[in-house]
Order: structure tokens, then C-alpha cells, then sequence
């Protein structure tokens, strides 16, 4: 039984890919309470548990958020516009509470968000990881903010769209295990 479980969440994590087509299918309330309650399992600093998780299906509010993203997407992502989001039926924004990240606010929120990420795509949903949040440019984070009435102590730091995948990507390419791995050193084969 143990055997198994490893296949499926070895099978579930290489089959994972990143959707920005979704079909016009709603997701029901009762599995993006599932997903956020995997999120919760995530590792945080000093298990401080920061999270906090909004959920959007607003069209909206979906549309601003998109906006925002466009606003802000820095010149070497531009291919990636962020209109999709306003296609997907959920859109969750994974937050964190600064005191109880110890600092590692964006550590914490990326592995609540690839728990979520993992699990939707178990159930078979899509998803995409998207940043709510830059280094050099601190305004996308207090634009959204100030859109979802974030409070100031909490910070935005990734966006989920979420739904039923319309499109099949190709299978990744990844680089070679002999490429990434070394032993001991850097550069040590």
C-alpha cells in the first residue's frame, strides 16, 4: 500500500503541469476547502502557520488582478500576460502574516502553494504558479493589497488560478540528472 502511494505521488508531481487555458466548468467550494486544508500541511519557519488564502471568483476582481499583473510584468515575461486569470473560475491568492513567517514569508507561501498546486492537479485541476510579489518593484504587492483590503502586516505572494484544464501542454524537458547533480562540492561528479 505504501509502494503505491509513492507511485502515485511520484506520478502526480512529474505529470504536474502549468495550465492557462481552463474549461468553463465550476470548481466546487467543497474541493478548494480540500486543497487550502493541504496548504495547511505545508512546512513554515518555526511552524508559525502564517497563511492566509483568499479566494476569488469575482470576475471582477479577476480582471483587476490580471490587470495589475500585466501592469507589473517586467520586460523578459511580457509573453506571459496574466489575462488568462480572468478565464480560470478560482483564483486563490496565498498569503502570509509577517510576524508569523519569521521572516521567511515567501519560503512559507510557496510550499502552502505547491501543496496546493500538487493536490489540484491530483484532482484534476490546472493551475500555474504566479508571483504577487516582486523584490524591485514593492508596488505590485501593495496594489493587491489594497484591491483584496489585505491588512498592512499581511503580505500577498503568489496567485493560483485554478480550474479544469483546456489544454494539454507537451511533456516537460528536463535537464539531465547528471547536469544538476554533484557530490560533496559544486562541479564534483
Amino acid at each position: 500500500m505504501i509502494w503505491r502511494n509513492v507511485v502515485e505521488l511520484d506520478k502526480t508531481i512529474k505529470e504536474r503541469r502549468s495550465i492557462r487555458r481552463y474549461r468553463d466548468e465550476d470548481i466546487p467550494d467543497s474541493v478548494i476547502e480540500e486543497l487550502l486544508d493541504l496548504a495547511r500541511y505545508a512546512p513554515s519557519s518555526m511552524n508559525g502557520q502564517p497563511w492566509y488564502f483568499i479566494v476569488v471568483r469575482n470576475d471582477e476582481t479577476k480582471r483587476r488582478l490580471a490587470e495589475i499583473k500585466n501592469r507589473h510584468c517586467p520586460p523578459e515575461k511580457r509573453m506571459y500576460q496574466a489575462d488568462f486569470l480572468q478565464n480560470a473560475p478560482v483564483v486563490v491568492v496565498v498569503c502570509v502574516d509577517r510576524e508569523r513567517s519569521f521572516n521567511r514569508g515567501v519560503e512559507n507561501a510557496v510550499l502552502a502553494t505547491a501543496n496546493i498546486m500538487l493536490g489540484a492537479s491530483r484532482r484534476g485541476l490546472g493551475s500555474v504558479y504566479m508571483s504577487a510579489y516582486r523584490m524591485d518593484d514593492p508596488s505590485i504587492s501593495e496594489e493587491i493589497r489594497q484591491d483584496l483590503d489585505i491588512p498592512r502586516d499581511v503580505d500577498p505572494i503568489t496567485i493560483i488560478p485554478l480550474g479544469y484544464p483546456g489544454e494539454t501542454p507537451q511533456p516537460k524537458k528536463l535537464r539531465s540528472l547528471d547536469e544538476v547533480i554533484f557530490y560533496e562540492n559544486f562541479g564534483k561528479k
